[in-house]
């Protein structure tokens, strides 16, 4: 008998990134709202966040390893000079206008009511309200990255 045989085949195949710019742009945003979420909850706990990221490193034998490094996540909500808590959205490390008159901050009021600011942005840039504004700030965060040409390359 045939080893593949015994074994059960199917055609499931692992979820991709989105290959569209517009949908790599609301899934980053979505993930890092995600994790503005974890981190008021951790803030409200009176507990760190802990996140980690995989990295290479080289270990003492010189071999290539995989390990865990952590990382800091910068918090996105913010006191006014009242005391009115503010949040706003970053697309890299600048804040994302949320409207056509540029303002980037939502007036929340209280930290108990940022959990809802932020379940109402999620619902916005699931639904495509900020695709504009994200399609401006992907295009602005890659002029800062410099394609190389043929010459450049060969040099």
């Amino acid at each position: 008998m045939s080893v593949l045989k015994t074994l059960k085949l199917g055609k499931a195949a692992p979820i991709v990134a989105p290959a569209d710019a517009k949908g790599r742009a609301r899934a980053k945003v979505v993930a890092h709202l995600e994790q503005q979420k974890q981190l008021l909850a951790a803030h409200l706990e009176g507990r760190a966040l802990d996140t980690t990221r995989p990295v290479n490193r080289t270990n003492d034998a010189g071999e290539r390893v995989r390990v865990m490094q952590p990382v800091h996540v910068r918090r996105d909500w913010f006191l006014d000079g009242t005391g009115t808590v503010h949040f706003m959205v970053r697309y890299g490390a600048k804040p994302l206008p949320l409207d056509k008159a540029g303002n980037s901050s939502v007036e929340v009021g209280t930290l108990d009511a940022l959990p809802g600011a932020i379940d109402a942005l999620l619902a916005a840039v699931r639904a495509g309200e900020l695709d504009q504004q994200l399609a401006a700030a992907a295009q602005e965060r890659s002029k800062a990255f410099k394609r190389r040409t043929g010459a450049t390359q060969a040099a």
